[in-house]
């Protein structure tokens, strides 16, 4: 580890970073240890941000789902790093499909053959597509082109209508048709990273105790070095001192001064704080960028739903886009036999079901359930709790790659990295840690 550190005038070098999520905290880490005095400002009574936690009665868990990857090579590096190697296990997994009020399993190339939805020619296509699909190294040429053009050609259309398509519904909503063919690549890459390369069977990865244990390792390491993550403070404004050259943060009503400023939020966030010219080129670009929401209920059940860790469904009336049981990954002895489910929904910002109360959402969601397991009752139901977010996917249109920003800002050390900025992955925390720890290093690049 280097412990070198940043001096100006025989004083460390101060950063701040707004957002405490997995970016934030990464990059923390890597400033922390390249000798900056790093400040964390956190809006919310917990760090985590998209990863953060849920408490109920005895039972910790994430809010969202989330899972490891054997190819999260940047992630894992992450979390041994903070010393969490004997907290990392590994399951193999099973994957299902429901359509045409059926639930199939596609987990194995027995079940691909018997797969009833396609044909046997469309599976021959879908195969070698795929493995077409994972020769092609660079993600340039796709991003002309979008997800829909590009899928029909390599896999055909029947594919693209019974399979892809709703697959992309079930990822983007209502912005499927806009989406670049660059950013399904990179879907197609990741997740075919998931099947070990000796048994072909799907294995996933996730830390006992879910990101809290993570964030927490990570908050300690960067209390022992001398850095501060404060929580439930909300920035106001962030402006550059031009005669002094300090940045100047204003938070909770009280002012602070800084030497870098690192933003890790969302792009509207980060306009919302920033003082400076916002026609600027790069500002205005970071105000283009649309964002997927997100609300998700979260099912506490007494029983198992299905031996699927996630099930993808082809159901267009179903008002989730996707069924996910994490405790077919994570031990339900750490919940005390008590199952997990996630239902998802991504969602543009006008979106009818954006705008309906919990108390209204839970129904819905429950009774379309039952449609997939008629014999869910009510009494399996141990409690349940909906989530929302408001900015979780950037919506990257075709051509996002030639308009993709940079972690420095016209505003003088002030930089910027937030998943707007991924340009050959999918959103998830892997891509996140590498992208964090890039623009870390940009800042202590240019403060030598």
């Amino acid at each position: 580890m280097d412990h070198t550190q940043i001096h100006a005038n025989n004083r460390l070098l101060s950063v701040a970073i707004i957002g405490c999520g997995i970016a934030g905290i990464a990059a923390a880490l890597k400033l922390t240890e390249g000798g900056f005095s790093v400040t964390v400002f956190e809006k919310e009574s917990q760090i985590g941000g998209l990863s953060s936690s849920y408490v109920w009665q005895d039972l910790t868990c994430d809010r969202f789902y989330h899972v490891i990857l054997p190819t999260d090579s940047d992630l894992l590096k992450f979390i041994n790093n903070l010393g969490m190697e004997s907290a990392l296990f590994w399951e193999k997994t099973k994957s299902g499909f429901y359509g045409h009020r059926r639930l199939v399993s596609l987990s194995s190339m027995k079940d691909f053959l018997r797969f009833p939805f396609m044909t046997l020619r469309e599976k021959l296509r879908l195969g070698l597509g795929i493995l077409y699909a994972n020769q092609i190294r660079h993600a340039e040429k796709l991003d002309s082109i979008s997800a829909r053009s590009w899928l029909t050609r390599i896999f055909g259309a029947q594919n693209y209508e019974n399979i892809w398509e709703p697959l992309l519904r079930s990822k983007f909503g209502d912005a499927h048709d806009r989406v670049s063919a660059a950013l399904i690549w990179a879907t197609i890459k990741r997740l075919y990273g998931t099947r070990s390369s000796v048994e072909k069977k799907e294995r996933l990865g996730y830390v006992q105790g879910g990101y809290k244990a993570v964030f927490e390792a990570a908050r300690r390491r960067i209390n022992e070095s001398g850095g501060k993550i404060l929580t439930s403070v909300n920035v106001e404004k962030a402006a550059l001192n031009r005669q002094s050259g300090k940045i100047v943060v204003v938070a909770n009503s009280r002012i602070f001064h800084f030497d870098r400023l690192l933003l890790t939020i969302p792009c509207q966030e980060a306009l919302r704080i920033i003082e400076d010219n916002k026609e600027h080129p790069y500002w205005r670009r970071l105000g283009q960028i649309d964002y997927l929401g997100v609300i998700c209920l979260l099912l506490v059940l007494k029983r198992r739903l299905s031996p699927y860790y996630v099930i993808n469904l082809l159901d267009r009336t179903l008002p989730f886009t996707g069924i996910v049981e994490s405790t077919n990954v994570i031990s339900t002895a750490s919940f005390r036999d008590r199952h997990l489910v996630y239902l998802p929904r991504y969602v543009m910002k006008d979106e009818p079901l954006l705008y309906m109360s919990d108390q209204e959402i839970w129904p819905l969601f429950f009774e379309k359930l039952r449609n997939v397991f008629p014999d869910l009752i009510g009494e399996d139901t141990l409690h349940k709790k909906i989530f929302r977010e408001k900015y979780v996917q950037p919506v990257l249109n075709i051509g996002f790659l030639e308009k993709l920003v940079g972690f420095r800002s016209p505003l003088a050390g002030v930089y910027l990295v937030n998943s707007s900025l991924i340009s050959d992955s999918t959103l998830n925390n892997n891509a996140m840690v590498n992208l964090a720890q890039k623009a870390a290093k940009t800042i202590i690049e240019d403060s030598t």
